[in-house]
C-alpha cells in the first residue's frame, strides 16, 4: 500500500460534473484536505495565503498562454520533446521559480520569431499527443515522433498544458468564494475521461487540432491505465469525422518496446505525408 511508504489522501472525484451538486461534493474534499495540509506544513491556510497561491497560480497560468502562442507558430520555434520537458517541470519545481524561467522563455521565442530561427520545417507533419500522461523520463514517444520526421505540435495530457489552461475565477474573495472557485476549476473545465461525460473532451482536442493544425494523432496508453483506453474508440471515430489520422500505442516505462514503437509511428508519419501530398496533387488539378 502506498500509504506505508508516504502520507496518503484518498479523495473522492464525483463521476459527473454538470450540476453545482457534483462540484459541492469536491468542495467538501477540499475542506477536508486543509486540516492535513496545515499539520503536515504547521502553516495555517487564511484567505491571504490562499489569495495569494491563486495570484501565484495565476502569473504562472499567465507565462503558459503566452507561450502556447508561440507554440502553435509553423514552422516550430521549439521542438516537441522540449515543451514536454517544460511541462513537466511545473510538477517539480516551485511554480514562482517556474513562472520567472517561462518568463525569459517566452522573451526568447519573441525573439526567436523576429529572427526566424524556427527549428523545424513547413512541412513537417504536425502531431498531437493524448491519452495516457507522459512525465520524464519517459519521453521516448515525443522523441520517437520528432525522430521520425514529425513535429510533436501540441498535447492534451495531465501532465501537458491541461493543468494550466484554465485560470480560477473568483467572483467572491472571501475564504469560501475563494474555496469555491478552486473546486470549479478543478471540476468543470476538467477533460480527464474518468467523468462519465467526455463530450468537453472531445471538444477540447477538436478545438486543439484546429488551433495547431494538427494532421495526426498518437493516442498513448500506459498499460493498465483503463480510463483511457476505454476511451480511444470513442476518440477515433471522432477523428474520423474530422479526416484526421490516429493511431493508438500502448507502452510502459521500460526500454524494451522502443523498436517497435519506432517502426509503427515512422509508418504513421509516412501515411501522413502521402495523405498531405494526395491532397495537395488534388487541389493542382
Amino acid at each position: 500500500m502506498i500509504d506505508s511508504v508516504k502520507n496518503t489522501v484518498p479523495f473522492h472525484i464525483p463521476p459527473l460534473k454538470r450540476e453545482d451538486a457534483d462540484t459541492e461534493v469536491f468542495l467538501r474534499e477540499l475542506y477536508r484536505l486543509i486540516p492535513i495540509l496545515e499539520k503536515e506544513t504547521g502553516r495555517e491556510i487564511t484567505a491571504k495565503s490562499l489569495a495569494d497561491g491563486i495570484n501565484m497560480v495565476g502569473e504562472a497560468q499567465y507565462e503558459m498562454s503566452e507561450f502556447l502562442r508561440f507554440r502553435k507558430h509553423d514552422p516550430a520555434l521549439l521542438h516537441g520533446t522540449q515543451v514536454m520537458a517544460i511541462m513537466n517541470a511545473y510538477s517539480d519545481m516551485p511554480v514562482k521559480m517556474w513562472a520567472g524561467q517561462m518568463h525569459k522563455l517566452n522573451h526568447e521565442m519573441r525573439l526567436r520569431l523576429m529572427q526566424e530561427r524556427f527549428v523545424g520545417r513547413k512541412n513537417q507533419s504536425r502531431i498531437l499527443v493524448t491519452g495516457s500522461p507522459i512525465a520524464f523520463p519517459n519521453i521516448k514517444i515525443p522523441l520517437l515522433i520528432e525522430e521520425m520526421g514529425g513535429i510533436l505540435a501540441a498535447d492534451e495530457t495531465c501532465m501537458g498544458e491541461r493543468g494550466l489552461y484554465d485560470p480560477v475565477s473568483v467572483i467572491d474573495p472571501s475564504f469560501d468564494g475563494m474555496m469555491r472557485a478552486l473546486a470549479s476549476r478543478y471540476i468543470k473545465p476538467c477533460t480527464c475521461p474518468v467523468f462519465v461525460d467526455n463530450s468537453q473532451r472531445v471538444y477540447r482536442i477538436r478545438q486543439m487540432i484546429k488551433e495547431h493544425k494538427i494532421q495526426g494523432v498518437v493516442y498513448h496508453v500506459l498499460r493498465g491505465c483503463l480510463v483511457y483506453d476505454y476511451e480511444y474508440q470513442i476518440m477515433e471515430d471522432e477523428l474520423g469525422k474530422l479526416d484526421i489520422q490516429i493511431i493508438r500505442v500502448e507502452s510502459d516505462y521500460n526500454e524494451e518496446d522502443v523498436e517497435q514503437l519506432r517502426i509503427r509511428i515512422e509508418a504513421f508519419i509516412e501515411l501522413i505525408k502521402l495523405k498531405e501530398y494526395a491532397k495537395q496533387k488534388k487541389e493542382r488539378v
